[in-house]
């Protein structure tokens, strides 16, 4: 019984966030929105739209712009959204991912109390207790977690990331409500079938369950502590490990300026061009030595400390390479270096990234078109953040499904240049980048690599052959047998087969109900009675009644399923 009274609740907390949720999209112009999910209907929003002047206020802003003001106003599960969906260029346009990209984590700190609890929950002690200095004052806050400065007993200044309490149970009722609505958008197939939206939104979960848990990146930390232990350029700040646990990150306090702050870093003796450099480096080294990067290198995630030092911050959003997506993107490189788009094509079909139904031809002409307009430019003057761009349109204009790290490395890379150039106006990242593809174009023919391709090749082969007497005699018994069996798949076949099921009981119905109305018309007309009980005219009457009821319930079905 408490399982069915928490499931009412349940409901009604959703229901409640729903209204929200639909009220707010069509205060900033969504009306579509409302009308495209069929939820006005559903939970009675009861709005007449949206005003006149409103109107005239909301033309004089972009569509972007709308979605940044209410993702804001929808509050922090959205804002997340919103900022992950701001580094998913082959899914949203560049003037939405720009947009998003300024989407502000404005959250009121929790009270002293609650932190002050939270240490204690923590750490076992208060931080009265385990520090020399407690600054109560937070000097960051946000959705998942606020920072307060403090000072250990052995005289280290350090900052404490400390995680709000439930959390995790208040974006996990929003999490429920967004895949329901992906669930409904996927019905109605509102979206390419390339794009699932029940998909993304799953994979927005385990990226907010991953930002949220600060273990985690306790452990990305240390690892880009490892990665960079030996570069002079760069400074992880360290970890205070005795005061870190599962919903706690304790690390020193560093004292720097914010790479945005231009004319600070030149008052302090700053060299920006050097700055740009060391920045991009710093991105590199990640995607193409050690295959883990931070996935949103923007300023707000730096600050620069002496001799033009970086120390990045905040490392909970993080993405990683696999073997094939490094091979893919080697793949990809060599062929932009060849100028060949063909060999981009076969590269994008090699590692199953493109639907069946991709017209070759078509995608082949636009990335020729592409590498043509940058093909007579100096090295030095292509504009890397235009090209990506373009090949992101050419990603969403052909459905190309690209491993999800493959595009957060791009995105990655986007953004440190976008980062450099405003330090230094001159810089290119097309400079920093030759390295590497002289490095993948030298391996790529490289005695040893060739040699390593026939090994394992010549392994391929030979376990193939050892094996194809075994499989052949089993394919042969199982004939034998009769036991031989062919798995189909065919996309959408259980849909259809639901249709052909709903189709069927209308006309079952359809059939009854002219049934019910034939035998009562001649019932009616009738004189006697069943058994002694009832009337032959009573019985017509019922069976009118009868199928109207049915016709009642057949009309709406019908209605219903129109609607969705």
């Amino acid at each position: 019984m408490s399982g069915f009274f928490s499931g009412i609740r349940r409901k009604l907390t959703h229901l409640k966030r729903y209204r929200h949720i639909m009220a707010v999209l069509m205060k900033y112009g969504f009306e579509e929105v409302a009308g495209i999910l069929a939820l006005r209907e559903r939970i009675g929003l009861g709005t007449k739209g949206i005003t006149s002047t409103k109107r005239e206020t909301l033309t004089r802003t972009t569509p972007a712009q709308r979605l940044r003001m209410a993702m804001e106003e929808l509050g922090p599960t959205f804002i997340k959204l919103g900022q992950l969906l701001s580094t998913r260029p082959d899914l949203v346009p560049l003037e939405y991912i720009q947009e998003l990209e300024h989407l502000q984590d404005k959250v009121a700190p929790e009270k002293i109390d609650v932190i002050r609890q939270q240490i204690q929950q923590q750490l076992g002690s208060s931080p009265e207790e385990l520090f020399a200095e407690f600054d109560p004052n937070p000097i960051a806050a946000a959705s998942i977690a606020q920072v307060h400065r403090a000072r250990t007993k052995d005289g280290r200044d350090v900052v404490l990331k400390i995680r709000r309490p439930h959390i995790a149970k208040t974006m996990q009722t929003e999490l429920e409500i967004l895949e329901d609505l992906a669930g409904l958008i996927k019905k109605r197939r509102l979206l390419p079938e390339t794009i699932d939206p029940v998909r993304m939104v799953r994979e927005f979960s385990q990226a907010v369950a991953k930002e949220s848990d600060l273990a985690n990146e306790r452990r990305n930390q240390t690892r880009f502590i490892r990665n960079f232990s030996n570069d002079p350029t760069v400074h992880v700040p360290e970890l205070i490990e005795e005061f870190c646990a599962e919903g706690l990150l304790t690390m020193e306090y560093i004292e720097g300026i914010k790479p945005s702050q231009i004319e600070k870093l030149k008052q302090a003796g700053m060299d920006t061009t050097e700055i740009a450099r060391r920045g991009a480096d710093f991105v590199l080294k990640q995607v193409f030595e050690h295959g883990f990067f931070h996935t949103d290198p923007h300023p707000g995630n730096f600050l620069v400390i002496d001799d033009n030092v970086l120390a990045p911050l905040d490392f909970g959003q993080v993405g990683r390479l696999a073997q094939q997506d490094r091979m893919l993107l080697q793949f990809l490189v060599l062929a932009i270096v060849d100028v060949d788009a063909t060999k981009i094509v076969q590269a994008l079909e090699r590692f199953e990234v493109v639907d069946d139904e991709t017209g070759t031809a078509e995608l082949t002409r636009d990335l020729e078109d592409l590498l043509s307009a940058y093909a007579d430019l100096p090295l030095k003057d292509i504009p890397f953040g235009e090209a990506v761009s373009r090949v992101f349109d050419i990603i969403r204009d052909y459905h190309i499904d690209p491993p999800r790290d493959f595009t957060l490395m791009l995105k990655s890379l986007m953004t440190i240049e976008s980062f450099a150039t405003k330090l230094d106006h001159d810089f290119q990242i097309i400079e920093p980048l030759r390295p590497y593809a002289h490095k993948f174009t030298t391996e790529e023919f490289s005695p040893r690599r060739l040699y390593r391709q026939m090994r394992t090749t010549a392994r391929s082969a030979t376990d193939l052959a050892a094996s194809f007497p075994e499989d052949a005699a089993a394919i042969i018994s199982k004939f034998r047998r009769g036991r031989f069996k062919v798995h189909i798949h065919h996309e959408h076949l259980e849909e259809f087969g639901q249709t052909l099921d709903n189709s069927s009981n209308r006309i079952s119905s359809s059939v009854i109900i002219a049934a019910l109305l034939v035998a009562s018309s001649l019932l009616v007309a009738q004189e006697g009675t069943v058994l002694g009980l009832l009337t032959l005219e009573a019985m017509g009457i019922i069976g009118y009644l009868t199928a109207a009821v049915i016709g009642i319930g057949l009309v709406f079905s019908i209605i219903r399923s129109r609607r969705y």
